[in-house]
């Protein structure tokens, strides 16, 4: 197990003039959700300079990591790879179709697509986790709330 992150704050100082300043500490975030973990380090690079998978440190996606462990296969929902979500579900047997929505302009917008049919039927929005399990049933691992603005 990797050690715990450290989370280091922020140093705001001020010279002579009253100038402000402020010295932060890189963070990094989910491979999956964007939650931020901590403080950046020589682990978050391999190699070859790709950024690696820290998905089991948070405590959101880490159930997801051990789901593809077990066999699960997972998608992120996003706008750029619905399609191919949608492919993948049906070469399964799944029903799928984007789920629409009206956005604030009254116009109707695609936010995720639906899944199953009838009252099995689930809908998966954009950045949420679909996951088919080996058994053939799929679930959906919501993303998670977004943090309350400073």
């Amino acid at each position: 197990m990797l050690p715990a992150r450290t989370n280091t704050p922020d140093v705001i100082t001020h010279d002579d003039e009253g100038r402000a300043s402020t010295r932060i500490k890189l963070k990094r975030a989910c491979n999956g959700c964007a939650q931020l973990l901590g403080d950046a380090d020589n682990r978050d690079v391999d190699d070859r300079g790709n950024l690696t998978d820290v998905r089991a440190e948070c405590p959101n996606c880490a159930p997801l990591v051990t789901l593809e462990q077990a066999g699960c296969r997972t998608w992120q929902l996003t706008v750029r790879n619905i399609g191919g979500v949608d492919r993948a579900l049906d070469s399964y047997g799944i029903f799928a179709k984007g789920y629409w929505q009206p956005d604030v302009d009254g116009k109707n917008r695609v936010v995720g697509l639906r899944i199953g049919d009838g009252l099995d039927r689930q809908v998966a929005y954009f950045e949420d986790w679909i996951i088919r399990h080996p058994d053939g049933r799929i679930d959906i691992h919501r993303k998670p709330a977004a943090a309350p603005s400073a």
